[in-house]
């Protein structure tokens, strides 16, 4: 192992490794220093004993308002109906067969039975849920134009599939980008037409594997506008094959990953990337992260409710921001039933006691 050498040494860069990273060996805090020799800064343990620095993996904290958050997002990406539909499944942890058949061909319509059995399969074995952002069914063309479908994992789903193995952590600042000097030796050469990125992982056994990953530079991914970059694309890449190194039986073979913020899915227009799992640039994405499905209208909501000005994600951030238990303040208030999602219980006021709650919220942020 070497001292960590970052290629950018501005001081919030460093603060921010600092304050991210702990020693790889004893796990002291870690601090600057300066190599005389070459007048290069690099990051080292606070007992200037060791070399490297490492960052434990972390999965996402599951509270109650995540849970509602998810929930809302389930209903605007797949629609009330099927929201409503797969209200008797679980929105998280371990399903079924069944259950995970049920929602896959609710969401997915126009899937080939053979393809949602697989996925559900797979969502049965490994404890992923296709309502959770981590296992998606893609649509497109193979190479004689026939349309189908191909399961693909997000990468959040990936690395709880390598936590539930034990605790990891990602060494030397990675995923990055690889320097000129790491790709000459290790790869012996430069790749000119490629963005080159490393992740290194150690498990708490102390077990170390290295991954890489390329992405072409002529070529833009999908959801560039969105945020997504190429070298976005190249960490994914490395990250997986790190995981692969490691753990080989921890994560579905022949299962590419993409990466959820971005996972819009296509029409059966295009084609998709079998390599990778990820759409190409010419795709026409519809406006949905899933695929969208047919909604009957319901008699469940009154008319004059039509025409909500309460919007949902808004008013989730902000309860979020002033961590305000909305549903008991929506119960003592307006005195409704508060069983349910937010969503429902908010679809349960009249348009004017919506209004009066978005205003509420709005003066509840002004004072904070």
């Amino acid at each position: 192992m070497m001292h960590y050498y970052p290629e950018d040494d501005s001081p919030d860069n460093l603060k921010k490794l600092m304050r991210q990273n702990v020693c790889a060996v004893c796990g002291r805090q870690v601090v600057v220093y300066l190599d005389f020799t070459d007048k290069r800064k690099y990051i080292a343990c606070s007992g200037g004993e060791h070399e490297g620095i490492t960052r434990e993996y972390q999965p996402p904290i599951e509270d109650y308002r995540s849970n509602i958050r998810r929930e809302i997002e389930m209903e605007q990406k797949v629609g009330t109906q099927v929201a409503r539909t797969v209200g008797d499944i679980p929105k998280q942890g371990q399903l079924t067969q069944p259950q995970a058949e049920r929602i896959l061909s609710l969401v997915y319509p126009d899937c080939p039975k053979d393809e949602v059995i697989r996925c559900a399969i797979l969502c049965r074995d490994f404890g992923l849920h296709p309502l959770m952002k981590e296992v998606y069914l893609i649509p497109f063309k193979d190479k004689d134009g026939k349309a189908n479908y191909a399961t693909v994992l997000g990468i959040n789903a990936t690395r709880k599939l390598m936590a539930q193995r034990g605790t990891y952590s990602y060494i030397d600042d990675t995923p990055r980008l690889m320097t000129d000097e790491e790709q000459m030796r290790i790869f012996g050469e430069v790749d000119k037409a490629n963005i080159v990125a490393i992740t290194k992982l150690r498990t708490k056994d102390g077990l170390e594997a290295p991954g890489y990953g390329r992405w072409p530079k002529e070529k833009q991914p999908y959801g560039t506008d969105k945020g997504n970059t190429k070298a976005n694309m190249a960490f994914i890449r490395s990250e997986r094959n790190a995981f692969g190194r490691l753990s080989p039986d921890a994560l579905p073979p022949d299962v590419e990953i993409i990466d959820e913020a971005y996972a819009k899915l296509p029409e059966i227009k295009s084609s998709v990337d079998l390599e990778t799992g990820e759409i190409t640039e010419e795709e026409q994405p519809v406006e949905a992260e899933f695929a969208e499905v047919s909604e009957e209208k319901t008699e469940e909501k009154p008319e004059e409710k039509s025409g909500s000005p309460v919007d949902m994600p808004w008013l989730i951030d902000s309860v979020n921001k002033l961590k305000w238990d909305i549903l008991q303040y929506i119960k003592d208030t307006y005195k409704v039933k508060t069983s349910g999602n937010l969503g429902d219980v908010v679809d349960r006021l009249s348009k004017e006691q919506q209004a009066e709650l978005c205003k509420e919220v709005q003066d509840r942020l002004n004072m904070k």
